[in-house]
Parts: C-alpha cells; structure tokens; sequence
C-alpha cells in the first residue's frame, strides 16, 4: 500500500513539473536574441528594448502581430520582461499590454503591478505612457487620489490654517531605451 502511494506522489510530481514547463515562453526572450529579432523588422516608434530607472529592470516593447504591416496605425504592442531584479519573474513573462491614443506619443496601458510571490504577474493597472523623445519613457498611473483631512472633524481646527500638500513630481518613473540607439545619441555619452 505504502509503495502504491508513494507512486502515486512522483507520478503526481511529474505531472506537476511537466505542467509548469508547458507555462514557459514559447520564444527565447534571451537580450542578443531579441536585439536580432528586432533588427530583423522594420520597428515603430515605440518598440525596442528599455531598461527601467528604478530597478534596472530589462523589457522589450513589441507588436502583439508581428506580421501586421509597419504602416497599421492600429497595432497593439505588449511589454515582456527579457530581465528582472526578482529572480521569481521569469524572462518572456508578458507584464502589460499597450496601444497608441490619438495624441502623438502617447500610449494606453494596461501593465500588471504586482506578483504572487511566483513567477505570476498580478493586478493589472491603467496606466499612460508618454515618449518623450526617441529615448524616454514615462510612466503615469491613472487613478483617484483621496485626501481625508481629520481635522476639519474638529471645531475650530480650521481656523489654525493647517494645510497639507504633497509636492511629489508626477512622471518620473519609466524607462531609457537600450536597443535600437536613439536618433539623438546615447542617453548617457561616455567620454574617453
């Protein structure tokens, strides 16, 4: 009885391994294999590979339809993690989804924000991305922003003239361009 289940486990085990190999990316998202693929295509505006400045994460922007023509102004692109400071985020892992808006350079985003502690992607978020120049990107999450002001509960405390501001500068998160070189140089010359 005891070997029976003890079959039974392993056989359970590797079907569990089996199913978690079937979850990995179908492409290689490996950064030289991804840099050829992409030299491959004509690119639009906003593809390309692009680190973030907070954490040093690694993304490629890319069309969702590879064979759409170059010219179809109505392409969805997705954001796939090609390196990630978390080593339970797997590369090929699909962080969000984007699409162009009327406004020239700016893009509609639905990116995932947080993880299950795995290699899981989680709560998705709106967000808009602007492309500043050819090799900036900033983030802007959209949301409602609510301040409660417990003193204005109390008589009289309004008359202190307390108020409270936060001053936090709006678009700093996002991403510099890695691959393909921006038109304008490199983010940051090195002098020798």
């Amino acid at each position: 009885m005891r070997h029976h289940l003890l079959l039974m486990l392993i056989a359970l085990t590797c079907a569990t391994s089996a199913s978690a190999a079937d979850r990995l990316p179908i492409r290689d998202y490996d950064r030289e294999v991804v840099k050829t693929r992409l030299a491959a295509m004509p690119l639009h505006s906003i593809e390309g590979i692009w680190q973030f400045t907070t954490d040093g994460a690694l993304i490629v922007i890319e069309r969702d339809n590879a064979a759409a023509p170059a010219t179809d102004a109505l392409t969805s692109y997705r954001m796939v993690i090609i390196h990630s400071p978390a080593r339970s985020v797997l590369p090929g892992t699909v962080m969000g989804h984007l699409s162009p808006t009327a406004k020239r350079g700016k893009y509609s985003a639905m990116i995932y924000t947080d993880s299950d502690g795995g290699s899981r992607l989680l709560k998705p978020k709106k967000f808009t991305l602007t492309l500043s120049d050819d090799s900036h990107l900033s983030f802007h999450k959209h949301g409602i922003k609510i301040k409660v002001r417990f003193w204005r509960l109390l008589p009289y405390i309004s008359r202190l003239g307390i108020y409270t501001r936060e001053d936090n500068p709006r678009d700093l998160d996002g991403c510099v361009r890695v691959y393909p070189m921006p038109t304008s140089g490199p983010v940051e010359p090195i002098y020798l």
